[in-house]
């Protein structure tokens, strides 16, 4: 049997992957570069004295990092009955997510003296999305059979 927060954990490295996924079929789509790793990549890499081959993985393990704490407050809201567990209610904490991510991404690249590049309009609109699918694959382990 799995420890709760090995459930957890699970969970958000899944939605994390499900929202990911999203974001390369988008940036597959729009022939845009709405990678969430790859632009935390490009962000590390520019702001710290690293080498740019270390970069992409300080991406990826930064986006699943960023993905378990989200995931851990999604489970926390429900543990402490701010929230019933639903596929309406992972929408909207999705939605918020998304606002978080957006407001975050927002002041990153207006702020940054190189920033990566990306169609700024576009990749708001997907990460909105992208976290929306986040917060839909975490209510479906409300299960207790799942997590």
């Amino acid at each position: 049997m799995m420890k709760p927060a090995t459930k957890t954990l699970l969970a958000a490295a899944t939605a994390t992957s499900a929202m990911t996924l999203f974001s390369y079929i988008a940036s597959h789509k729009e022939d845009e570069n709405f990678s969430e790793p790859a632009l935390l990549a490009t962000l590390l890499e520019r702001s710290l004295d690293i080498k740019k081959e270390a970069s992409p993985p300080l991406g990826w393990i930064t986006h699943y990092l960023i993905g378990a704490g989200f995931g851990v407050g999604y489970k926390l809201l429900l543990k402490l009955g701010k929230i019933p567990a639903s596929p309406q209610n992972g929408l909207l904490y999705g939605a918020f997510g998304g606002a978080v991510g957006i407001l975050w991404w927002k002041t990153m690249l207006e702020n940054h003296p190189n920033p990566p590049k990306t169609h700024r309009k576009g990749y708001y609109t997907q990460l909105m999305i992208a976290h929306m699918i986040f917060g839909l694959t975490m209510s479906a382990f409300k299960d207790k059979r799942i997590v």
